[in-house]
């Protein structure tokens, strides 16, 4: 079975998941190679990407990757849809929006699985990011906050 994000077939359904600290261009690279159908970069910190901090810009690189596919985090939509907007211009094929880590480092910033307690504001920031590209954008997530917050069907 084939499946398609936007005008791009993955060869299988096997996603190589965004890690921080590990899901560098040269992991990507080998695990596209070993026939990953897709592989998604380490978090990208929208607000440090659109600053052009060398670390987050090189994070958000993807050489010669088919897709490629950026993960953007955030919680302030003008910062969003910016690094969104950057990440295309540096030739990404997807962008995928962070809304499943649940490091304290990030659910503190009101970023990533934090966002599952805040429906409304993670709309706006999924609309800033869709209309701000002409990419198709998924999303990572989780079933929800806690056992007591779930967003998502049971599994």
């Amino acid at each position: 079975m084939r499946i398609g994000i936007g005008r791009h077939q993955l060869r299988n359904s096997t996603v190589l998941a965004p890690m921080t600290g590990v899901s560098n261009l040269p992991f990507r690279r080998l695990a596209h190679e070993l026939g990953a159908g897709m592989v998604v970069s380490e978090m990208v910190a929208s607000r440090e990407l659109v600053k052009a901090r060398a670390d987050v810009v090189r994070r958000a690189e993807g050489g010669s990757l088919d897709p490629f596919v950026v993960q953007l985090v955030g919680c302030e939509a003008e910062w969003m849809a910016e690094g969104a907007r950057i990440a295309e211009a540096k030739g990404a094929d997807i962008i995928d929006i962070n809304m499943g880590c649940p490091s304290r480092e990030v659910t503190g910033k009101a970023s990533g699985s934090a966002l599952m307690r805040d429906l409304d504001h993670a709309l706006s920031l999924i609309k800033a990011v869709v209309g701000s590209v002409s990419l198709p954008v998924t999303l990572k997530m989780r079933m929800g906050w806690d056992d007591k917050s779930r967003n998502a069907g049971n599994p």
